[in-house]
């Protein structure tokens, strides 16, 4: 038996038929393990298990009693997933059957993000293949926040089934006759202007949407849980403080897509479509404008003055983004005073959502930490009691 430990989940992989002849070393082995790693997730991976027989089932009963709700048994096939329906093993346990494997080999790219990369799968399908590492728990909350996203009335394409590609995840989605809001801007800069309006207008009408409680995650989630890992960087009383900043906001239940811009808004026969919604929820729509002021004004700030017409983040010139987000502002809160009024308010939050989450990334050294520190220092916290007192 071979086992896997990453980010809080130790993974055991199971394999061949687990019965009277070696249901004593499997359990063995995987005491050992749990032992070697108290307080975590288990996934029991059976991709390669081809039978379990009554004593392999005992043993799957004692990791289950001595870790709890913590154990999910994944990739489980048709023949397995039988016996544990058979035995009762399937109420007992959080069990996922195997997926089914796709290659994107020949596929063409549509667009590339954080977490994932998007191709043409078929005629009427695209598929977005998540980077390695991410748990499937986190691609299955992704197409469950589409899913109810829809349902809500939200604009967004619809997701089929989760998937196998190589050693990553992908979830299928409907393929849309339509280009991203940035391609559109790429290939007709004229259009910016009318595309941010749209753009604004369509995000102030999903902000009206009204979530039922529980329905889906809280918008702010993520955010204290940035802060939360990088209590190595700050003390406990600079902690207490970005928490105490973010829970300023006050809580709402409004629907909030946590990362629109042009990458993720699709324009399809004149009507836009929300697409990447992993980190939708419930919230206070500020957090919308909050992390949409960082993406077009904050990401690359080092670069942008000196190179205007770069690419950004968000699929368009360093220019073209100052100039969509004046536009869209304006648009959003109805008049330009307005605007300016907000834009100074949550510049201070977006610099610390900026700093803070871009240390949390995994791909930011941690060599670079005590500069990105001392940036929160300097530029955050001397605002900390306006920023408190911003959205009384």
């Amino acid at each position: 038996m071979n086992s896997r430990y990453d980010n809080g989940v130790l993974t055991l992989f199971l394999e061949g038929h687990i019965d009277s002849s070696n249901a004593a070393k499997f359990e063995n082995e995987a005491i050992t393990e749990l032992n070697n790693y108290p307080g975590v997730e288990v996934i029991l991976d059976c991709d390669k298990l081809e039978y379990i027989s009554s004593a392999g089932l005992r043993v799957v009963l004692k990791i289950k009693k001595l870790k709890g709700e913590s154990v999910k048994l994944v990739n489980v096939s048709s023949e397995v997933y039988e016996i544990l329906e058979v035995t009762g093993f399937s109420e007992m346990l959080e069990i996922h059957k195997k997926l089914r494997s796709v290659s994107v080999e020949g596929c063409s790219l549509l667009g590339q993000g954080a977490n994932g990369t998007v191709y043409r799968f078929t005629p009427d399908e695209m598929i977005k293949v998540f980077r390695t590492g991410l748990t499937l728990d986190v691609i299955e909350e992704e197409r469950e926040a589409s899913k109810k996203a829809f349902l809500l009335g939200v604009p967004c394409a619809i997701p089929f089934d989760t998937v196998r590609c190589g050693d990553s995840y992908g979830t299928i989605y409907e393929l849309l006759k339509a280009k991203t809001i940035a391609e559109r801007i790429r290939e007709n800069p004229e259009e910016l202007p009318e595309l941010a309006e749209k753009s604004a207008k369509l995000l102030r009408e999903m902000h009206e949407i009204e979530i039922p409680e529980g329905n889906m995650q809280r918008a702010d989630k993520k955010l204290h849980e940035t802060i939360d890992a990088l209590t190595d960087d700050f003390t406990a009383d600079e902690i207490e403080l970005m928490h105490r900043i973010y829970n300023s906001i006050p809580q709402m239940n409004r629907f909030i897509h946590n990362d629109y811009h042009p990458k993720n808004v699709m324009v399809s026969g004149g009507e836009l479509i929300l697409i990447d919604l992993g980190d939708a929820g419930a919230g206070n729509p500020i957090i919308d404008i909050i992390h949409s002021y960082m993406v077009y004004n904050l990401i690359g700030a080092d670069i942008r003055a000196e190179k205007p017409d770069e690419i950004c983040f968000v699929g368009i010139t360093y220019a073209e983004a100052e100039r969509f987000w004046k536009i869209f502002s304006r648009v959003y809160w109805g008049s330009e005073e307005k605007s300016k009024e907000m834009d100074e308010k949550v510049a201070p939050f977006a610099t610390m959502m900026y700093l803070t989450v871009s240390m949390a990334h995994p791909r930011l050294p941690k060599e670079y930490h005590p500069v990105y520190v001392d940036r929160v220092r300097k530029n955050v916290f001397p605002q900390a009691e306006k920023m408190l007192k911003a959205f009384e």
